[in-house]
């Protein structure tokens, strides 16, 4: 576990880690709920999305995360694609509309994931099915027609980088027969071992990772994009999002050796 190699067991770094974690899953678990009822007594989506923005304000505080966002972010509802680095990555998106996400099915049926997708209408997609994927075009224009942005991790797994995995083409076309604009937006951690890859376990990574005083993120979204075509939507962004992500590492790098 790094955060008890040499040099990291430090009490005020155990301390700290300790309540973050505490915080992490309790206060997770609270919002979850307090997102849950408004749904299970049948009130406004306005309700539950409130839950999640007081959650994210609560976790960004409560990790010391400092984030950098450099440009506008959305002003109206569109399709939010991200590249994928942590768990922590819903924290970051920012948009002027409320958003929902788009997920495995599989995952709704993850403890605290799941509850708090579900509550948050959360569209749930099985690739495999085509009628699957119909429903979830015809989901997609509906939230965006309801002014709900829909956020959407296109490389469909967590990646170190620099630079992303390949992007899953099916969402892309789904985005495009539908004439639907998107949104890309880059997501780069100062420190890379942020990225939950590979075979990491939760509770050595989190440790690991949230030991340090502060975490430090830049974002960046781009303006809209549309296309017709949805292999050049894919291709338009995935290299507007890698070509941030190379910028921001630059900069990352170049801080770093500074100290």
């Amino acid at each position: 576990m790094g955060l008890f190699r040499s040099g990291y067991f430090r009490p005020m770094a155990i301390l700290r880690v300790v309540f973050r974690f505490f915080l992490f899953v309790f206060g997770s678990l609270w919002y979850t709920f307090w997102a849950l009822l408004p749904k299970l007594l049948g009130m406004d989506f306005k309700y539950s999305y409130r839950a999640y923005v007081a959650w994210k304000k609560l976790m960004i505080w409560g990790l010391n995360i400092k984030v950098e966002l450099e440009g506008p972010k959305p002003t109206t509802a569109g399709v939010i694609m991200a590249n994928h680095r942590s768990y922590v990555d819903v924290l970051f998106i920012d948009s002027e509309t409320p958003v929902v996400f788009v997920a495995k099915k599989s995952v709704s049926k993850w403890p605290i994931v799941g509850w708090g997708g579900k509550a948050l209408s959360t569209v749930w997609v099985e690739r495999s099915s085509k009628t699957s994927r119909q429903k979830t075009r015809e989901q997609l224009t509906q939230r965006l027609e309801e002014g709900i942005s829909v956020v959407v991790f296109p490389e469909g797994t967590t990646h170190r980088g620099p630079e992303t995995l390949a992007f899953k083409p099916g969402m892309f076309n789904t985005v495009a027969s539908a004439q639907l604009p998107v949104y890309a937006l880059a997501i780069e951690y100062e420190n890379p071992k942020i990225a939950w890859v590979d075979d990491d376990l939760f509770l050595p990574h989190f440790f690991e990772i949230f030991g340090q005083k502060a975490i430090r993120v830049k974002l960046r979204f781009s303006q809209p994009l549309l296309h017709s075509d949805g292999t050049a939507l894919k291709e338009q962004t995935q290299d507007w999002i890698n070509q941030q992500l190379l910028v921001f590492r630059s900069e990352w790098d170049k801080q770093l050796q500074g100290h």
